[in-house]
């Protein structure tokens, strides 16, 4: 059985050029998600008509390994808005783990106080006719 460890998070811009890596992730913040949604259709069968995936992490870092508020990204919305650009969200496994990238996706972000300290929570969710094209996995 193959363990999923995650050393960092990355925001990439469409094209895959990194924007900016994002160290000190929470192990209990992490949630990875991929859901069917499925349609009735005749004689009472059910198929998939598409796949909805996202990756939810919680950081006590606030800024970028290189510097930068994560928040005040362009590739990350922090008031319900379209962010100005796409991006994908990817979090980076150790050796030995799998690596998690969505496709391109409109990231929102914010400040949570719930753990009693600050974090900052980001989410990246997408819909996909294709399970590979919502979160797509390879070895770290």
């Amino acid at each position: 059985m193959a363990r999923l460890i995650f050393e960092s998070a990355e925001i990439f811009d469409t094209s895959d050029n990194s924007q900016g890596v994002i160290s000190g992730i929470t192990v209990e913040g992490v949630e990875i998600t991929k859901e069917p949604t499925t349609v009735d259709v005749e004689n009472g069968r059910t198929i998939n008509e598409s796949f909805t995936g996202g990756i939810t992490i919680r950081s006590i870092s606030t800024t970028f390994d290189g510097g930068g508020s994560i928040l005040e990204s362009t590739y990350v919305s922090t008031d319900g808005s379209l962010p100005t650009n796409e991006g994908k969200l990817k979090l980076n496994g150790v050796a030995g783990s799998h690596d998690i990238v969505t496709g391109p996706v409109y990231i929102m972000g914010h400040e949570d106080f719930s753990n009693g300290r600050l974090e900052i929570v980001l989410s990246a969710n997408s819909a996909d006719t294709g399970q590979g094209d919502v979160l797509t996995v390879s070895n770290a």
